[in-house]
């Protein structure tokens, strides 16, 4: 039996949900642009750490009305990607599906072919949650998780996890995830996507350039390219101006190598996915998501500094 907070949340979740889904798009667009709004107005912080890392990152090449515009559609991408999360259950399958264009689907086609598996790697950029939502029938072959870290709310967690693992994708928690995809992978046709964009701690991951700077990053992807010989297959999705339809873009598969040298073998293939990264959000900035301390490992000071 459900808990009274997890229910409740299921249910003001479930009431919110069908609601946005049967209003026309352009009042779904109206609610985005209003809870950006807000966002914006209230979390100061989360604004601070986001110009923190365009200064860093663009200097003085971009102004301040470039850093401010690129903020406040990150706003707008944050809240469109909460509020499309709550409703997409209550859409039509079909309907949903028809506003995804696939660019270059070969390179995850053909891996999965060659190899009987891949790893999918993201970032926080654009629609990123529609790896889960999206993909999975697309897929059917494959048995296909999504590496993420969950809340300190049970509630949330919950409604995470029953979000995603509807459309047959399992979640996976980062803590303690490696024996759960060494198990996977073992088995053959397994999937998995991971956000390998996040600051992490050095003895999670190792050091790699991003954006000329030094920036820890995990290695989850790497391991498991060089131990099953799958391809690691990075893909981005971006949606238009009004959130209207979704770019969903793979690239030329990564895959690490297997030599005498594991640590150069690791290290190669995690640097070849930080440039991949830093490529896309460089075709795109307001698309990524700012707000992450990326930087905060080598850099602390940054994010110290109050920005107007």
């Amino acid at each position: 039996m459900l808990k009274p907070a997890i229910l409740l949340l299921e249910i003001l979740s479930g009431v919110l949900g069908f609601y946005l889904a049967k209003m026309p798009h352009i009042c779904f667009v109206w609610h985005i642009k209003a809870l950006a709004w807000i966002l914006y107005a209230l979390d100061k912080r989360r604004y601070n750490d986001a110009y923190a890392n365009l200064e860093f990152v663009y200097q003085q090449t971009l102004s301040h009305e470039e850093k401010h515009a690129i903020i406040r559609r990150c706003y707008e991408n944050f809240a469109f990607v909460l509020l499309e999360s709550i409703r997409v259950v209550y859409l039509n399958p079909q309907t949903y599906a028809k506003r995804f264009v696939f660019i270059d689907e070969h390179h995850i086609t053909e891996s999965i072919g060659k190899d009987g598996g891949a790893v999918l790697v993201s970032a926080h950029f654009g629609y990123w949650e529609a790896m889960a939502t999206i993909l999975p029938p697309r897929y059917r072959m494959c048995q296909m998780a999504s590496l993420g870290r969950l809340t300190q709310f049970e509630s949330i967690n919950h409604m995470i996890i029953k979000r995603r693992e509807s459309n047959g994708v399992r979640m996976i928690d980062k803590k303690g995830a490696f024996k759960h995809l060494l198990k996977m992978y073992a088995q053959k046709n397994a999937l998995v996507g991971i956000l390998v964009d996040q600051n992490i701690s050095l003895h999670e991951g190792i050091e790699v350039e991003f954006f000329g700077k030094r920036a820890t990053h995990t290695t989850i992807a790497s391991v498991l390219s060089r131990r099953f010989g799958v391809n690691i297959v990075p893909v981005f999705i971006n949606p238009n101006k009004d959130y209207s339809r979704y770019e969903v873009r793979f690239y030329e598969p990564i895959r690490a190598n297997n030599s005498h040298n594991m640590s150069q073998d690791i290290l190669e293939a995690t640097q070849a996915q930080a440039h991949i990264t830093q490529r896309v959000i460089e075709s795109s900035p307001s698309s990524w998501f700012w707000f992450h301390k990326r930087f905060k490992v080598f850099y602390p000071d940054i994010y110290q500094k109050k920005y107007p």
